[in-house]
């Protein structure tokens, strides 16, 4: 068997270089932040000072659990480490719900071990400024913090204050709040991730994209619910575009609100929900 064990600080930068060596737009603050409130597997090399394969585990609440960061390097590939990773998540918080965001070919493998299908959602780049629109949008103060936090809680289905106050810490200019939405952001290997962002209607979803970006001052990435065509279209005659889509899924029994793949604009990005 594979001789995984328990990441400690001291693994971070090589955690943020093995997802950078896969593809993805982690930093290492957001190593930190699973190494912080999650569980988080790693596997040596052996042969030298890299990461073979990681894979960390994120509460949210009491009930749900998100599997992320399943990541193993392309050299390192078919030898069953993506699987044994997954069972050690699986077999960790037993009795909850697990949840993950599926690659196309990720989906393939877990539907047939009892993950099913949520809602579909893609990564777009948004290259170019949105237009400001027309609702008011101004800077997140600490008194919104309760009202944010139960708007996240009602769209996402489960508690997370850490991570978005971790967001918020992170890029501060881009904490943003209007009637009945608000938006946070989080510095990216390749570009600034936007999300999530809730919001009571498309006007006001881009609204609050279009502050945060400016705020920002340049490309940026964002994950979209399918079900978003209003906000999807905004995104479009922008000159937004998708890049790749994903499966939210999950074994267990998932509570989401009603429209909860709406009311979700902007999604937190695989790796947090």
């Amino acid at each position: 068997m594979f001789d995984f064990r328990a990441a400690v600080p001291e693994d971070l930068p090589r955690a943020a270089a093995l997802s950078a060596a896969i593809g993805w737009n982690q930093v290492q603050a957001d190593w930190a932040f699973f190494l912080e409130h999650g569980l988080v597997r790693v596997l040596e090399d052996g042969a030298g000072d890299a990461l073979a394969a990681s894979a960390a585990l994120l509460p949210h609440g009491p009930r749900l659990a998100w599997i992320s960061m399943v990541l193993v390097r392309p050299d390192q590939r078919r030898r069953g480490l993506a699987s044994a990773l997954l069972r050690w998540a699986m077999d960790a918080r037993p009795g909850l719900t697990l949840a993950l965001d599926a690659t196309p070919a990720g989906r393939e493998v877990y539907g047939p071990i009892g993950f099913t299908d949520v809602f579909g959602f893609a990564r777009w780049l948004l290259p170019a400024a949105l237009p400001p629109g027309a609702v008011p949008v101004r800077p997140m103060q600490e008194a919104d913090w309760p009202g944010v936090l139960a708007l996240d809680e009602a769209a996402f289905g489960a508690p997370r204050p850490a991570l978005l106050h971790s967001f918020a810490r992170r890029l501060p200019q881009a904490a943003l709040v209007a009637p009945g939405g608000f938006v946070l952001a989080r510095d990216g290997l390749r570009a600034p991730q936007i999300g999530p962002l809730v919001a009571p209607d498309a006007a006001t979803a881009l609204a609050l994209l279009a502050a945060a970006q400016a705020a920002l001052g340049g490309p940026v990435v964002l994950d979209v619910p399918d079900e978003a065509a209003a906000f999807r279209k905004g995104l479009a005659a922008a000159g937004g575009a998708p890049q790749r889509p994903f499966t939210r899924m999950a074994i267990g029994a998932l509570d989401l609100p009603d429209g909860q793949a709406v009311q979700n604009f902007v999604l937190a990005g695989p790796e947090f929900g």
